[in-house]
């Protein structure tokens, strides 16, 4: 076996490459546009642009060997538009078109909440896996179609995993659910302002799934491994749901402040300016020379705590399938914002 991690800077790449390499004696390549911030030991890093099919054709002929592509890669892409299906189908094609061959018996697909069109509005939940697509240009549809069409064709197999908004310790990513809302709660502290929601009334009431990126990476390796997970795309989330108005005052208590109100507002407008007070609360607490954007994207945040309706992916066929891991959304949120002060990243 030999695993490539197309995106393997990322959060999910850098996850599963931390699982593979920890629980298997595999080789295992990571393909990313640029070199890794933290390397992690036992991949072997490969810098290259998967949207260049020349540059694909000519440094993966290495590594036509390949038994698994785990694609977690992604086209830049601004928040609250609708992402481009043309470049992110570009992108698998072009490995595609190189690892297809005779070693390659799996590909895995990271989907998302967004195939249910989590972002876009209300859909019916708890959303299931073979529920109608939503009317909307979806590059998760596409890339999907694709490994559909060409695994036919070919003597591989695919599969796809669809994790809800990722809990995750990650340093160097700023489109980061944990260290958006610490850096936010840090700095209306620093205002002398209350930890308001910014989002909609709705919003704060809504239910909402997250997926711990340790556990993803475990479900991924699962279903890249047990042979009934062929050609089946499977629901990841933490299993329990939680509403914004039962995690946001254990939130202010973890950072010493008072609950604030619901007070909707655009925090990419808001917070825009704040990086002269985030400098001084990094240099009086001691704190990594960071700057914002290194730590927070606003406009992710903003996106994330403005969804008015619920959103519940079922994970009754993942459990059918034999998969069984979870974790405690809340509990785990807490943990990462300690584990995120701990590095001196957060006050």
């Amino acid at each position: 076996m030999k695993a490539v991690i197309a995106g393997v800077t990322g959060a999910v790449g850098s996850a599963i490459g931390r699982q593979l390499t920890r629980n298997r004696n595999i080789p295992v390549v990571g393909l990313a546009r640029n070199p890794p911030s933290g390397p992690i030991r036992g991949i072997d890093y490969v810098q290259i642009d998967m949207a260049e099919a020349s540059a694909c054709a000519r440094i993966l002929q290495a590594h036509r060997d390949t038994t698994h592509l785990f694609y977690c890669g992604r086209a830049t892409h601004q928040e609250q538009v609708l992402e481009d299906v043309a470049s992110n189908l570009l992108l698998l094609e072009n490995l595609l078109n190189v690892l297809e061959g005779a070693s390659l018996s799996h590909v895995h697909l990271v989907q998302g909440g967004k195939v249910y069109g989590v972002h876009i509005g209300p859909f019916p939940s708890p959303a299931k896996e073979d529920d109608p697509r939503a009317p909307i240009e979806n590059f998760n549809y596409d890339q999907e179609d694709l490994l559909r069409a060409r695994s036919q064709s070919g003597h591989w197999s695919w599969s796809a995993s669809r994790p809800n908004t990722l809990l995750h310790f990650s340093p160097a990513i700023a489109r980061n659910l944990v260290s958006s809302l610490g850096t936010y709660a840090a700095l209306c502290k620093e205002l002398g302002a209350a930890f308001d929601f910014p989002g909609p009334q709705a919003a704060y009431h809504s239910l909402t799934q997250v997926t711990s990126i340790e556990l993803l990476a475990e479900a991924m390796d699962w279903m890249t491994s047990d042979s009934g997970c062929a050609n089946q795309a499977f629901n990841i989330t933490n299993g329990d749901a939680f509403r914004w108005s039962q995690v946001w005052p254990r939130i202010a208590d973890f950072f010493d402040m008072p609950c604030g109100s619901v007070r909707p507002m655009r925090l990419a407008e808001v917070m825009s300016g704040r990086e002269l007070l985030w400098q001084k609360i990094v240099a009086r607490e001691g704190l990594q020379p960071l700057c914002l954007s290194r730590i927070v994207n606003w406009g992710y945040l903003d996106a994330t705590l403005e969804r008015t309706w619920d959103e519940l992916l079922c994970t009754n066929k993942t459990r059918r399938f034999g998969f069984h891991g979870w974790a405690d959304s809340q509990e785990l949120m807490l943990a990462l914002f300690a584990q995120y002060r701990e590095a001196r990243i957060l006050p």
